[in-house]
């Protein structure tokens, strides 16, 4: 009984071991940089769809009360029927904004959501080429 014990502890650790080294492998990708220069940060999330966080920009605006996922979902509530591609942390008029890249129909649009508000705050479709600015 007590060797069973052992070896289920054992194989959980190796189980746990494996999984946590590979979501951290598939979690995201730091390009390597040369020293000095800035490296942006790259994810797929579980969401599916890619996140960029430039880490220069992270550090600057610091904890924001809407992050990434949640922008994207306020971006999809706004517009039923668009699928997330792409969200990126971005500065706009001196504040924190994630910016949403999204295909809807044949179309690719964007939105910009404030990071501290949860606020859309532009909107552009290339098919159409018209800004929505709220």
């Amino acid at each position: 009984m007590r060797k069973a014990k052992l070896i289920t502890l054992a194989g959980g650790g190796v189980l746990l071991s494996v999984t946590v080294g590979a979501a951290f492998a598939s979690a995201g990708q730091s390009e390597r940089a040369p020293s000095g220069e800035q490296v942006t940060v790259r994810a797929a999330s579980a969401a599916g769809f890619e996140i960029e966080i430039d880490p220069e920009l992270d550090a600057r605006f610091g904890p924001r009360p809407v992050n990434a996922v949640q922008a994207a979902g306020i971006f999809t509530d706004s517009r039923p029927g668009a699928r997330v591609v792409k969200v990126e942390l971005d500065e706009e008029g001196g504040r924190a904004v994630w910016e949403v890249e999204a295909r809807e129909g044949g179309s690719d649009v964007e939105a910009l959501v404030d990071a501290f508000t949860g606020r859309i705050v532009g909107q552009e479709s290339e098919a159409e080429g018209e800004d929505e600015d709220d």
